[in-house]
């Protein structure tokens, strides 16, 4: 029998792979705002439009529990750790694979892992080739998404 779990797991784990696939040279360290935008455009390419803005990108992952800092997403110069990126994406697996908890609104680290990095460790994440993945995306800067979202940010302000 075919579960909405396996069917999201299946989903999950194809992207992963698509991730993976990306041959480019790695030069630039992205932004909280980068990350935002490619997990939601290419993990949940069927919930969130190609034309996403950063701020609808950012909705999204908020609202189902991916959470990320609001003064590390405001800032250019906040750079994304891979501590940071674990996280990211131990929570979207657990979003795929609906085995979450939600504590505050976000999805909650599971009792008895002690950190992110440990998290995608016991699950078989991959986090260095999808970290790698993610700094070739951002090699020659941000996103354009990104860089409208800041420069429309300074104007404000």
């Amino acid at each position: 029998m075919v579960t909405s779990g396996s069917i999201k797991m299946k989903i999950f784990k194809r992207s992963i792979l698509l991730l993976c696939l990306h041959p480019f040279l790695v030069s630039a360290q992205p932004t909280f705002a980068d990350l935002s935008v490619l997990l939601a455009k290419d993990c949940f390419k069927r919930n969130v439009s190609s034309k996403a803005s950063v701020k609808e990108c950012v909705s999204f992952l908020e609202d189902h529990g991916v959470c990320f800092d609001r003064e590390d997403l405001m800032n250019p110069k906040a750079l994304v750790k891979k501590e940071d990126f674990a996280k990211a994406v131990g929570q979207s697996k657990l979003l795929f694979a609906g085995e979450f908890v939600l504590e505050n609104g976000e999805i909650k680290r599971p009792d008895g892992i002690s950190s992110w990095v440990d998290f995608c460790l016991l699950n078989d994440i991959e986090t260095k080739s999808l970290w790698r993945w993610f700094l070739r995306r951002t090699k020659d800067g941000s996103l354009s998404e990104v860089d409208r979202f800041f420069k429309y940010r300074v104007k404000l302000n």
